[in-house]
């Protein structure tokens, strides 16, 4: 029997077109601290003029943009290809490919780049998966002296997590969440380096190396 996908692309097409509304009107879960989260991103990613930067699962493009206005090459990735049509909109002279996080890496993106950068996708892979990404994205995918920084949906351990959820009751929605000091602890058993930091109640940032 085949396996059901409790994340398909469908999914998310539909909400390409309230997506920055959302984001924008929601001060609770899952978006508490959105804009925070992309701003920090950004400073942790030092980008620099000329950079190239893949921006995995783009969405609509509200991270990305924050690189193209620090005059960053860009290449956006995401599944949806609704919202890559909104994202193409803000963004008309990036690079755009239909790929899932989930599955083969795209021959359109089979180059190094000097950051790699993803907001609220990889909470949709369990920890094996989003360990195994984060070292192929280290290892096969950036340039001398890259980073990879990732903001997601992420809590200090699993007491706090659940916590929150307790403290926010029916908004709350199970999902493969980071915990910092397991992912920690498992990225580096895989000879990655990692500094998180906390940005809200429900989000934090991982900025990984070599």
């Amino acid at each position: 029997m085949p396996q059901i996908d409790p994340f398909p692309p469908g999914d998310f097409d539909p909400w390409a077109k309230s997506y920055d509304q959302d984001v924008q009107s929601q001060s609770q879960f899952p978006f508490d601290g959105y804009e925070r989260v992309l701003e920090t991103i950004v400073t942790l990613a030092k980008p620099q003029a000329g950079h190239s930067v893949l921006d995995l699962g783009t969405g609509t493009g509200n991270l990305a943009v924050r690189f193209g206005e620090r005059g960053c090459e860009l290449w956006c990735a995401d599944f949806s290809e609704a919202m890559l049509e909104k994202a193409r909109e803000k963004l008309p002279r990036a690079h755009f490919v239909l790929a899932d996080l989930r599955s083969d890496w795209p021959k359109e993106l089979n180059r190094r780049f000097d950051r790699i950068v993803s907001a609220y996708v990889f909470h949709h892979l369990e920890l094996d998966a989003k360990v195994r990404v984060c070292r192929e994205l280290v290892t096969q995918r950036l340039g001398p002296g890259g980073k990879l920084v990732i903001g997601d949906l992420s809590f200090p351990d699993a007491g706090t997590m659940n916590e929150y959820a307790k403290s926010i009751g029916d908004l709350w929605e199970e999902e493969f969440f980071w915990l910092a000091d397991k992912s920690i602890r498992t990225l580096g058993n895989v000879g990655l380096k990692v500094v998180y930091q906390q940005v809200s109640a429900c989000a934090g940032i991982y900025s990984i190396e070599a």
